[in-house]
């Protein structure tokens, strides 16, 4: 460059180089690339870590060690069909969540539920919660092809029979409105005209035919008749077990007896007395402080016997036996599971055990046919339109009415633990 007065000549740029190396060089001067050794966890994560697996090992253990949540099914049992399937519909009290932590936390810790238990084969078809208030009763009042109508302390509702869901919430009843009772002991099932019935607080009788949801006013033979029986305060009655030494058979006329095999002992046998007279002994086992299992599957006409006390009274003073025999007719004397050709027989397994056994004996043969042993006394015993007999037991390890004792019309048994597993 030609040099210009006053300035001076420009400097040439440095010579370029590479910045910028691979980490495998060239290929004329290859380089291997030095290993990383990964990264630690670092001090939170060393205090972290041990803490998350303790409380994982905690939670994962109380979950598989946590107690079964106690059960108590109460005695409203009722019967539906769905499909084909003939159910008993159950409900049942749950107390505890079960399951552990997890389960307990997203679950109420007190239910009321009801589940539908297939009688063919024990399963629940399904499983619902009505409510999670302490010592809430309900009963099953009637099924119908679609609808189950339940009475409880909050008055009636209704229930699908297809998945258990709330059709029509208690209180919201067509046709009763604001004047629906919330009282278990207002509603009752009558068979003669295939309806629930039901007294409002006025003290008017509504019916709601089966399968409808709406009540309209009883005419006034269903009024007459229901007058007096209902009551529009007060809860559901618990049902409890009743058994007998004597009880009809399903002819009306037959009976069975439960006689001492000497006078003043404990054992006694089976002996069967036909409608003409007749009598044979059912077998030649000795049953220990047994009884006849009545059956008890109209809750209506449990709680509807009229007694004259002062005429029971009289009675008891000039014949005490036969007042009392009386007195049990008005709830029912037929032998349970007798429409198959059964009877089930409650009694000590031995004289100084504790707890109890069911039997089922052929009334043909007098053979047990199954037998199950239990913790105490029987809870009630119902009986569906197919001959299925289902009897409420308390497990020989508890003492509360928390299974389900079905009664095959063959005479088989099937133990049902109701409600233990929900989800």
């Amino acid at each position: 460059m030609s040099h210009v007065p006053g300035y001076q000549s420009a400097r040439p740029f440095p010579t370029h180089q590479q910045l910028v190396r691979s980490p495998y060089g060239t290929p004329t001067n290859p380089l291997t690339p030095k290993e990383h050794r990964p990264r630690g966890l670092g001090l939170i994560g060393l205090i972290l870590l041990p803490s998350l697996g303790i409380g994982g090992a905690v939670i994962l253990g109380e979950h598989l060690t946590a107690p079964d949540p106690d059960i108590t099914v109460q005695s409203g049992i009722g019967f539906a069909s769905r499909d084909g399937a003939e159910l008993a519909l159950v409900p049942y009290d749950r107390t505890g969540g079960g399951g552990g932590l997890i389960e307990s936390a997203s679950n109420d810790m007190f239910q009321v539920r009801l589940a539908a238990v297939d009688l063919a084969t024990g399963d629940a078809a399904w499983d619902v919660q009505l409510t999670d208030e302490l010592g809430w009763n309900a009963a099953v009042v009637a099924a119908g092809e679609q609808y189950a109508y339940l009475s409880s302390d909050d008055g009636l509702m209704i229930l699908s029979v297809d998945d258990g869901e709330v059709v029509t919430e208690a209180g919201d009843i067509p046709g009763i409105g604001g004047a629906q009772a919330v009282a278990g002991a207002a509603y009752a099932y009558d068979p003669t005209i295939a309806a629930v019935v039901a007294l409002d607080v006025n003290g008017a009788i509504h019916t709601i035919p089966l399968d409808t949801l709406e009540a309209a006013p009883a005419d006034d033979a269903t009024a007459a008749t229901w007058s007096g029986l209902l009551v529009a305060e007060g809860t559901i009655p618990d049902i409890g077990g009743m058994t007998t030494t004597e009880a009809l058979l399903a002819d009306g006329e037959s009976s069975l007896r439960v006689e001492p095999t000497a006078g003043g002992s404990l054992g006694g046998s089976l002996v069967l007395n036909d409608a003409d007279g007749g009598r044979r002994a059912l077998g030649t086992r000795v049953f220990y402080e047994a009884a006849i299992v009545l059956d008890q599957t109209s809750l209506t006409s449990t709680l509807s016997a009229a007694v004259d006390v002062d005429a029971l009274i009289e009675d008891f003073m000039d014949d005490a036996a036969s007042a009392g025999q009386d007195l049990l007719t008005g709830f029912g004397r037929a032998a349970a599971g007798a429409a198959s050709g059964h009877a089930l027989i409650e009694h000590k397994p031995e004289p100084a055990e504790d707890g109890y056994a069911l039997h089922v004996i052929s009334l043909d043969t007098g053979q047990v046919t199954a037998s199950v042993n239990t913790n105490g006394h029987l809870g009630r015993a119902m009986t569906s339109a197919s001959g299925y007999t289902v009897v409420l037991v308390e497990p020989e390890d508890d003492y509360w009415l928390s299974d389900l004792v079905i009664v095959a019309p063959d005479g088989s048994i099937e133990r049902v633990e109701t409600g233990i597993d929900t989800r």
